[in-house]
């Protein structure tokens, strides 16, 4: 899941992590047993929620976590690896 870290989009975050949700559940998927990370894009502008409250709305169950700032590349990488990681230790 990649949120925006601007504080105006905060609700519009939580609608999509809730839709997130709605969706796998109506797919027969549980989020908390399929490999998931969190990244929380646009860390570079000046209205960024800081990560502690982007945790506290985003993030309850404490998934691997990353700053980014896609047009930079920053925190991509990481966050792929991240995923990856999960799926191959998912798939042993």
């Amino acid at each position: 899941f990649v949120g925006d870290s601007q504080a105006a989009r905060a609700e519009a975050n939580i609608e999509s992590m809730h839709n997130l949700y709605e969706n796998l559940d109506s797919s027969g998927y549980d989020l908390t047993t399929i490999p998931f990370a969190m990244q929380y894009d646009k860390r570079d502008l000046p209205n960024a929620m800081s990560m502690a409250d982007l945790r506290a709305q985003l993030n309850p169950m404490g998934v691997p976590d990353f700053e980014g700032v896609a047009i930079q590349g920053q925190g991509v990488f990481e966050t792929l690896a991240s995923v990856s990681k999960m799926v191959v230790q998912a798939l042993s």
